[in-house]
């Protein structure tokens, strides 16, 4: 039984987090902790657990094992590095962190102190994805040419707790925008379906809708569009977005020399069209529609790793080429040029 310390009580914790854990006969959610007043007793008395009063106080607790890192991206690393230090395993929410030297210092403090740091990119779990990987690996459509993937939600605002006053919108709190929040699962996402690096970005991540109580625009993008070039050669476009108001949008397409896979279409969740006109349909147990929030594995993936003692299923590492990946897209909005993603 792993004994696990949520470090923020928001919507991803709630949403996410808690329901999975909750439901692993391998975990035990003991403890929350929150840096807003009165937010982890809540959570406690909702699901039942200890409400730690600081996060000193957590750590130092001897029956927790792990810790959930879901706060504003800034914070990741050096709560992150405080419970690795502590002697605790990691889930850290996506992105990973803020810049490459913040997720750096988080896999150096994972392998110092000898504890597992995994990333929270779920979206490799979903079952259309799986199977796309599939596919794509066995060479269902010849060689991978191009892609194009789109992930749209309305707003944060509609799911934080915070409501408008949330920290996605605020760069003191989040570094960037929807590139980030939602961007950095397409970005992991594809490097994973795809098998290979990013080599250079060309993108525009302008704000266009979304703006403070006061009625000014937000500091951070709400919109983002990039075309990436892969060290495979594969060219992909990437399209994420603040301001999807029919709820989400995850349609992807790779195109083959030989085909054609569309995911999430809305009569199957994974098509393959071929060269010679000839057509599959793959369907799941469950199809939900686009807009449903899934819970996935990812969160048991983390348990069986600590009780394994296996390499976590998105490492360190992983979260790191996102982080790289996100600083490129942002070099290269703000020069108007192609920017090449930079790992030294």
């Amino acid at each position: 039984m792993v004994n696990v310390l949520m470090i923020g009580c928001g919507g991803i914790a709630g949403l996410r987090h808690i329901p999975a854990l909750s439901a692993n006969p391998d975990a035990c959610v003991y403890g929350f902790f929150d840096g807003a007043t009165g937010r982890a007793a809540a959570t406690a008395e909702k699901y039942g657990g200890k409400a730690y009063g600081s996060l000193e106080e957590a750590l130092a607790d001897p029956a927790i094992d792990a810790a959930v890192v879901c706060t504003p991206t800034k914070s990741h690393c050096a709560l992150t590095v405080q419970a690795l230090e502590a002697g605790k395993h990691v889930l850290c929410e996506k992105p990973m962190a803020a810049s490459a030297e913040d997720a750096r210092m988080m896999i150096a403090a994972s392998e110092k102190a000898g504890k597992k740091l995994m990333i929270s990119h779920n979206q490799r779990r979903y079952e259309p994805h799986i199977k796309a990987k599939e596919l794509l690996e066995r060479g269902e459509i010849g060689r991978l040419l191009t892609y194009r993937t789109f992930l749209g939600i309305k707003g944060p605002e509609y799911a934080s707790v915070d409501g408008v006053n949330n920290a996605y919108f605020s760069r003191a709190l989040s570094g960037r925008g929807v590139m980030s929040d939602v961007g950095s699962h397409r970005v992991d996402l594809m490097h994973y379906i795809v098998g290979s690096r990013y080599k250079r970005v060309l993108s525009y991540t302008p704000t266009l809708a979304k703006c403070k109580p006061d009625g000014t625009p937000i500091e951070v993008d709400d919109n983002s569009m990039s075309i990436v070039e892969m060290e495979n050669g594969v060219v992909g476009l990437i399209v994420t977005s603040w301001t999807s108001m029919s709820g989400n949008d995850r349609l992807t397409q790779l195109f083959g020399a030989e085909g054609v896979i569309t995911l999430y279409r809305e009569d199957h969740p994974v098509v393959v069209e071929y060269v010679d006109g000839t057509v599959a349909y793959y369907d799941f147990p469950s199809n939900p529609a686009q807009s449903e929030t899934l819970l996935t594995d990812i969160d048991a993936l983390f348990i069986r790793c600590i009780e394994d003692d296996t390499d976590p299923f998105v490492t360190g590492e992983d979260g790191l080429e996102v982080v790289l990946t996100l600083d490129a897209i942002e070099e290269s909005n703000r020069t108007g040029t192609w920017a090449e993603v930079r790992r030294r």
